[in-house]
């Protein structure tokens, strides 16, 4: 089975984008962990202020207000960068726990800055029972802290288990993409190099994907059309004419092996009216473009022709059934998802198609008769698609 290297590159740019979304999550989780610590360092922070205040010698008054006033500031503004909103927290944490948190600490701390004050400014005379007031905002302050440290410990510990395992999801799946796709890009590189070098044993090069071998059937179909009898060749498309069709079935006949042979007859869908908007150039390139699909399909013993105005033969020598429909179906869409290009614009057209076991003792006009009802039985369904002979009939794309 050829793989394609549209696809290869298709999925390549998807697994880029889920590895670069992921790398940009994990750099989210690590900023969202720096900011948790920096609400850690503003709680740490209080503790040192509190202890510089408690311990501030209050026999200079000058330098003792200027210590503390310098003190108090900075714990209101380290209460504030203490609930400071992180990025993720809407995910991370409980709003409600957190505000509950934060606003206790907002009340204890401005009890302990007003009894700070009031111990600052207290008179000798009074100092002890201010001290003694001050000591236990102190303490209230101080275990609203602690409480909301533990909270911070908590939720920095879940965040850093999600951004390990964001990290490890992340190795694993770039070491996939990395291990797959080298694979995948080797293997294109391989065809690519088969299908520059040069043939000097003879030997048929076996290739993995599909555009490459498209590229090589169809060098090895134009090399072989130069040495055929121009009087075989259908002047439009560069396939067999009816007289070529036959001259090469009879000649591989022989080199069918085992294989069974199958008959898929396709035809343009509203031809006639492709016909009066279209120039001759137009159709003659439409019909090349069409023998051109044709060919990424055929294999040395298979035989395609353009008979009539609208209608391709792809007689094909196939191991199973189930792989000469698959072929058949594969053509079909190809031609629906191709774009042709016209004077006037580009435009699709699509193939129904008629598909049977050609049985030796048919004769090939007798096979292609039943081909021809069964393309208008996939007609009647719409159109674009492929028609089988089976028990009852079915069509599928």
């Amino acid at each position: 089975m050829h793989i394609s290297i549209r696809k290869v590159f298709m999925n390549l740019k998807i697994g880029l984008l889920v590895l670069g979304i992921g790398v940009t999550l994990l750099c989210a989780q690590l900023f969202h962990v720096s900011q948790y610590s920096e609400r850690l360092g503003a709680l740490k922070n209080q503790h040192l202020l509190i202890d510089k205040i408690i311990n501030t010698n209050l026999n200079d008054p000058k330098m003792a207000s200027i210590l503390i006033n310098g003190a108090l500031s900075e714990i209101e503004l380290s209460v504030k960068l203490s609930g400071q909103e992180a990025l993720l927290d809407s995910f991370v944490t409980s709003n409600e726990e957190q505000a509950s948190l934060l606003r206790s600490l907002k009340i204890s701390s401005e009890a302990f800055r007003d009894n700070v004050l009031i111990w600052s400014e207290s008179l000798t005379i009074s100092q002890n029972s201010t001290h003694t007031l001050m000591m236990n905002a102190r303490s209230a302050y101080l275990a609203d802290i602690d409480r909301m440290m533990d909270y911070q410990i908590h939720i920095i510990s879940e965040s850093i288990a999600t951004a390990k395992m964001t990290a490890i999801l992340v190795f694993f799946a770039g070491l996939f993409i990395f291990l797959f796709y080298r694979q995948r890009l080797n293997t294109i590189y391989r065809d690519l190099h088969k299908a520059c070098s040069i043939d000097t044993d003879g030997i048929p090069k076996v290739v993995s994907t599909q555009e490459v071998d498209f590229i090589l059937k169809r060098l090895l179909r134009k090399s072989s059309q130069h040495s055929q009898n121009p009087s075989l060749i259908h002047n439009l498309s560069g396939l067999n004419n009816v007289k070529g069709l036959i001259s090469s079935f009879n000649a591989k006949k022989a080199g069918k092996g085992g294989n069974n042979v199958f008959l898929a007859l396709f035809e343009i869908d509203n031809y006639t009216s492709l016909v009066k908007t279209l120039s001759d150039e137009d159709m003659e390139n439409l019909f090349k473009k069409i023998a051109g699909i044709l060919s990424m399909y055929e294999q040395p013993q298979d035989v395609t022709a353009h008979i009539d105005e609208d209608r391709f033969i792809f007689l094909m020598s196939r191991s199973s059934k189930q792989l000469a429909i698959q072929e058949a179906e594969q053509i079909v869409a190809s031609v629906g998802e191709s774009s042709f290009n016209t004077a006037q614009a580009s435009i699709n057209i699509t193939l129904s198609g008629g598909f049977l076991l050609k049985p030796p003792a048919k004769s090939l006009d007798e096979a292609i008769k039943e081909a021809i009802e069964l393309i208008e039985k996939a007609k009647e369904t719409g159109g674009n698609r492929v028609a089988q002979r089976r028990e009852r009939f079915a069509s599928t794309r």
